[in-house]
């Protein structure tokens, strides 16, 4: 019984993914601006993103297998960018939350 009480106590092992790993390139590519960038595993992966001088300015973004690549996909599903233009779409997120005047 105690061997049984100590694997329920243990936490849930993470799985890597390709989508998880996109979303930490782009949250790499994010500490050029000056938000705050976390891969969150619940209650769905998505990286969360705010920035720190609003309460209100937060994204969640997710990254979606495409064909030929991944996406990166707003909360209310626009189009960000994709996993070859992360850069690009690190820009775009910032702008989104208010950390970029471009």
């Amino acid at each position: 019984m105690a061997q049984s009480r100590q694997a329920n106590d243990q936490q849930p092992t993470r799985v890597p993914s390709e989508e998880r790993e996109h979303l930490g390139k782009l949250a790499g590519e994010l500490t050029r601006y000056e938000v705050q960038a976390e891969v969150m595993d619940e209650p769905d992966l998505c990286l969360r993103v705010r920035n720190p001088v609003s309460v209100y300015a937060v994204e969640d973004v997710i990254c979606e297998r495409r064909e030929h690549d991944f996406a990166f996909i707003a909360s209310f599903g626009v189009h960000l960018g994709n996993s070859g233009s992360v850069s690009l779409t690190a820009h775009k997120v910032a702008w989104l939350v208010g950390a970029t005047k471009e």
